[in-house]
């Protein structure tokens, strides 16, 4: 295994953007006492963030970088930390497969491959042969590609990286989106211990050595990254990708509350919410339900990106300590339910 730093440069000159992560968690740096009590640099205003610059490693995977003289500064104050990627600004996507339970779910006919009802006869083996998500994936690939389900040319080769729990990372090179929507992550959505993860979502660098032991390459090349197989860039796409806002029916004319327009309006309810969720130590996971259903209420009515609003709710409920698997979950689930009862349009102060 090559050195964190010298696995950083060579991934980054490949195009790949990479940042540090914690080498006793995996976990992103914290960012430097400024940002974490900053709502406004923690949300969209990582960008003009000065620690960046500076060579902090503030704003975790939106950090992720290509550029050496960064990487460089990173590694030199945190030499063991270790290079993780992001998946979006890479043009990846992280296939990830575990194996981290041999318990199956409760009802293995529509929990195995979530929207796609399955019989004993479309499992080869039987339930029994069902262990990992890798098992998973081999039996979406037999119902929408056949036999030979998997391309054997170079063009669809992923680089195949074994983890230390005994799973697997597929990289590919992410699916094209149309349509104004975006990739972004998937939990557990394409299959049973299958996370896809995409947009602003990242996982361990293919070759890196983490505490919980190394992240090996076993098969493709990280300078000629493949193709997903047509069948399996349209599984992700069908569950990783953005749901269209709805058009809100039309309200009354009204301009939005305290004279803003209703973009800034709702991402100051987003700010106030994240400074708010992260004085808390009870209660965290019902502040974020509560933010992510007033969100989607308003989300239509705003004109917000979806995948850009749902990011920044994650980023919320991460920096007040919730893990990123439960964050992602609370935020998804809300969103829904927001976006499926509209809220009344906020109305303009009375001045005077």
């Amino acid at each position: 295994m090559a050195p964190p730093l010298n696995l950083a440069l060579t991934l980054a000159d490949l195009g790949w953007h990479v940042f540090p992560l914690s080498p006793r968690d995996k976990r992103p740096l914290a960012n430097c006492p400024t940002c974490r009590d900053n709502p406004t640099c923690s949300g969209d205003g990582y960008a003009a963030c000065p620690c960046i610059p500076a060579g902090q490693w503030c704003h975790g995977v939106r950090a992720a970088t290509t550029a050496p003289e960064r990487i460089r500064t990173w590694w030199r104050r945190q030499p063991n930390a270790v290079p993780a990627v992001a998946a979006g600004p890479s043009g990846l996507v992280l296939i990830d497969l575990d194996a981290h339970t041999d318990q199956l779910p409760a009802d293995p006919a529509t929990e195995l491959l979530p929207g796609i009802p399955l019989t004993n006869d479309q499992m080869p083996g039987g339930i029994q042969a069902i262990r990992t998500g890798r098992d998973v994936l081999l039996l979406l690939a037999r119902l929408r590609g056949g036999s030979r389900p998997w391309p054997t040319g170079p063009d669809h080769q992923p680089v195949t990286v074994t983890t230390p729990s005994d799973g697997r990372h597929l990289w590919y090179r992410a699916p094209r989106v149309e349509n104004g929507r975006r990739l972004r992550q998937a939990l557990g959505a394409l299959g049973w211990q299958i996370d896809i993860k995409a947009g602003w979502s990242y996982g361990i660098a293919p070759d890196a050595t983490a505490a919980n032991g190394p992240y090996q390459v076993i098969a493709g090349n990280t300078a000629h990254v493949g193709c997903m197989p047509d069948w399996l860039a349209d599984e992700v796409l069908r569950v990783a990708t953005d749901r269209p806002v709805p058009t809100p029916a039309p309200a009354p004319a009204a301009p939005p509350a305290s004279g803003s327009r209703p973009a800034a309006y709702l991402t100051t309810v987003i700010d106030n919410g994240a400074a708010e969720l992260a004085t808390l130590t009870d209660g965290r996971q019902r502040a974020l339900s509560a933010l992510a259903y007033k969100t989607g209420g308003l989300l239509a009515w705003s004109g917000l990106n979806r995948g850009d609003v749902e990011d920044r709710l994650v980023d919320a409920g991460l920096a007040s300590g919730l893990p990123e698997r439960l964050a992602h979950r609370i935020v998804h689930r809300a969103l829904d339910n927001g976006l499926a009862h509209p809220l009344p349009v906020p109305q303009a102060r009375k001045v005077g």
